[in-house]
C-alpha cells in the first residue's frame, strides 16, 4: 500500500475516533447535567416541604400554647383569664395546612388536615364553654356538637395527631433526601 493511502486511512480513522469520543463526551455531559438538575430540584422540593411542615408545626404550637392552659383551667373550674383564643392563630394553622396540602405527599397532607380539624374542634369547644358560661350566652349551632366535650381528651387527641404529623413529615423528608421518595 502506498504511504499516501495509509496516511489518508489513518487520518480518517483519527477523525472518526475523535468524532466518536466527542459525541460520547457530549452525551456524558448531558446525562450528568440532567442528573444534577434532578438532584437540585429534589433538594429544592425538600427544602420547600421542610419549610411548609415547619410552618404547620409552629402554628400548631402557638395555638397549643393558648388552648392547653385554658382547657386545664376550665376543667379545674379555675379560669383566671379570658378563654377566647385569638382567631389569627387558627387562621395561621389553616394557612399552613393549605401549604402542606400543596406540597404533599398525600399522606402528610391528610394528616395535616387531621391536625387542623383537631385544633379547630378543640378551639371550638373552648369557645363554646366561654359562650355558654359567659355573661352573653348565645346559641352557636356549628359548635353544638362540641357541647360537653372532654377538653383534656381533645388535648390528648391533638397531641397524638400532631405527633403523627411529625412522624409522617420526617419520613417524607427522609425519603426525598435518600432519593427513595417522590420529589
Amino acid at each position: 500500500m502506498d504511504t499516501g493511502v495509509v496516511a489518508i486511512i489513518g487520518s480518517a480513522a483519527g477523525l472518526l475516533g475523535a468524532a466518536v469520543g466527542a459525541s460520547g463526551a457530549i452525551f456524558a455531559a448531558t446525562v450528568t447535567g440532567r442528573s444534577q438538575d434532578r438532584s437540585q430540584h429534589a433538594h429544592w422540593r425538600r427544602q420547600v416541604r421542610r419549610e411548609a411542615y415547619g410552618n404547620l408545626i409552629n402554628a400548631a404550637y402557638e395555638l397549643y400554647q393558648e388552648l392547653e392552659p385554658r382547657s386545664v383551667a376550665i376543667v379545674q373550674h379555675s379560669t383566671m383569664y379570658a378563654t377566647h383564643v385569638p382567631d389569627e392563630l387558627m387562621a395561621a394553622l389553616v394557612k399552613a395546612c393549605h401549604t402542606v396540602q400543596l406540597e404533599g405527599p398525600a399522606g402528610v397532607a391528610a394528616q395535616a388536615e387531621v391536625v387542623r380539624d383537631l385544633f379547630a374542634d378543640w378551639k371550638g369547644a373552648v369557645h363554646l364553654w366561654e359562650v355558654q358560661n359567659g355573661d352573653r350566652p348565645i346559641r352557636l349551632p356549628e359548635l353544638e356538637r362540641l357541647a360537653g366535650a372532654d377538653l383534656l381528651q381533645m388535648k390528648t387527641s391533638t397531641d397524638t395527631g400532631r405527633d403523627r404529623f411529625l412522624t409522617l413529615a420526617r419520613n417524607a423528608l427522609d425519603a426525598t433526601a435518600d432519593g427513595t421518595g417522590t420529589a
